[in-house]
């Protein structure tokens, strides 16, 4: 685990102490969110008897592991976040906003050790609804205003154009 470099946390440095502590909490959140990951894979996964259930109850039955499966689900992206926390304490960038490079403030880290963003990087990408994965250090782009466009989007408006030229000609 390593200091980040002249990281001042409102006048203040983080301590190898409270470098400790965090790694100490974030391994018991890890802990707990692998345990329930397992216990709702367990969950998804039971059989239910297909032969004697109504198809009510089959319904409801699926709709169920579903559920459970979208939970799993949130609970294994949360495990990523903890994990990439772990990662940044060992690399010496924890505690360091991923859009701005800036100090993110003690209290916060406290209160969400596992988190990414300032507050203010936080409220910027909730404001233009993005949701940033996982990147390095200086990754993370701030969100223009213009909407995106996947390159399969833009192929397929491209041809649309060409065919509508190719007709009206």
């Amino acid at each position: 685990m390593k200091l980040p470099p002249e990281l001042p946390i409102r006048g203040k440095r983080i301590t190898p102490r409270q470098l400790s502590q965090q790694h100490a909490k974030l391994l018991r959140v890890r802990a707990a969110l692998v345990q329930r990951i397992k216990r709702l894979a367990e969950d998804a996964s039971e059989d239910t008897p297909g032969y004697s259930v109504h198809m009510a109850d089959a319904g409801t039955d699926s709709f169920d592991r579903d559920l459970t499966l979208g939970l799993a689900s949130f609970e294994q992206e949360a495990l990523y976040e903890v994990d990439a926390a772990l990662q940044r304490l060992d690399d010496g960038t924890y505690g360091i906003c991923e859009l701005t490079g800036k100090p993110i403030p003690w209290k916060r880290l406290e209160a969400i050790p596992w988190t990414r963003f300032s507050i203010e990087a936080e409220l910027q990408l909730e404001t233009f609804g993005t949701h940033p994965h996982i990147g390095s250090l200086g990754t993370i782009q701030p969100v223009s205003q213009e909407s995106f466009v996947a390159p399969f989007d833009q192929q397929l408006e491209n041809l649309s154009r060409r065919s509508s030229e190719e007709l009206s000609s």
